[in-house]
């Protein structure tokens, strides 16, 4: 499936957060490359994270981008993985506007415990543990089919586990590579990227060749953007279209517009209330500290407060609202 994005000047700010798609060998093979910059550090900042979860959180992020690049849809593409290792969840979503969040759920203790240990093998085995499932989901909103593929976490990393998750369920041939850095000095920023090709159907390229052509031609990609170093992805001052344009030159590369990214959350005092109002007011009444009743956001740590002498009059709004919506 092919997306639809906010097109940019090709020539923009080479460290300005975007996913940029493009074609290879002809658009027999598609991919997009992705860097983050201000989107990662603002949302990383609000969650302030020990840096492992803060660095794992980052790869969902760029991944995430990644991969709902490559779909149509008006919605949110959410990416998420459930471990049973110190790190118990990531969840990073991406609204077909550009708007990126993202949150992470750990045990403190179990993650000291682990980072104390001799490190073997990579993240997804080290932080995530093993048994856990990664999910991708695509939500079009109440009135549409929401479209969920999972499966069991697998591979060193988060980008071995997509690889898995792409040949167990037979959909299109696809190598994705994710870089992060993590400040090394005061002012510094946090960065991520990522690249991902995928190949055609072979009635779905531009251009049409021998299948033994398209094969070896499949794997000459592959290992060229196999050959892309962590430093060149994360490089700010590498024009991204400079970049794949060193990777692909010799079979022929096409970048096309860039898309933003940025943060944005989708919470707000409103769906606060709506999600009180769903709970039996004495229930939220046990809640309250201090004569109020706080709600922070996952995603961006916001803290709505509520008093407690409020709660009647919210519920009564708030279920008036919903019947009124449910009448006919």
């Amino acid at each position: 499936m092919s997306a639809e994005g906010l097109p940019t000047d090709p020539g923009a700010d080479p460290a300005a957060d975007m996913c940029l798609p493009f074609l290879v060998n002809g658009g027999a093979f598609r991919g997009r490359l992705v860097r983050l910059t201000a989107s990662v550090g603002e949302i990383l900042t609000r969650h302030n994270d020990p840096e492992p979860v803060s660095a794992l959180l980052a790869e969902a992020m760029a991944a995430a981008v990644a991969l709902a690049g490559g779909l149509k849809y008006t919605g949110v593409f959410t990416l998420q993985v459930q471990g049973k290792g110190p790190v118990h969840t990531l969840v990073a979503d991406i609204t077909s506007g550009g708007e990126l969040r993202a949150w992470a759920k750990f045990d403190s203790d179990e993650l000291h415990t682990e980072l104390a240990r001799a490190q073997s093998g990579g993240t997804v085995p080290h932080l995530l543990g093993p048994g856990g499932h990664l999910a991708f989901t695509v939500d079009q909103g109440p009135d549409t089919e929401r479209y969920q593929g999972i499966v069991e976490l697998a591979g060193e990393s988060l980008a071995e586990a997509v690889h898995h998750y792409f040949r167990l369920s037979e959909q299109l041939e696809s190598a994705l590579k994710v870089a992060v850095a993590a400040p090394k000095a005061a002012g510094e920023p946090w960065r991520a990227a990522a690249i991902l090709l995928q190949r055609m159907p072979d009635d779905g390229g531009i251009r049409l060749a021998p299948r033994e052509e398209l094969e070896d031609d499949w794997r000459t990609a592959v290992i060229l953007m196999g050959s892309v170093k962590d430093a060149e992805l994360l490089d700010l001052s590498l024009a991204p279209e400079r970049l794949l344009t060193r990777l692909f030159i010799t079979i022929g590369v096409i970048p096309q517009a860039r898309r933003p990214i940025r943060f944005g959350c989708r919470c707000s005092q409103e769906r606060s209330e709506r999600i009180l109002a769903s709970f039996p007011v004495e229930e939220v009444r046990s809640y309250a500290e201090n004569g109020k009743v706080h709600m922070t956001c996952e995603f961006c740590r916001t803290d709505y407060v509520f008093d407690v002498d409020e709660l009647d009059a919210i519920m009564r709004k708030r279920r008036t609202e919903t019947e009124e919506g449910e009448s006919p």
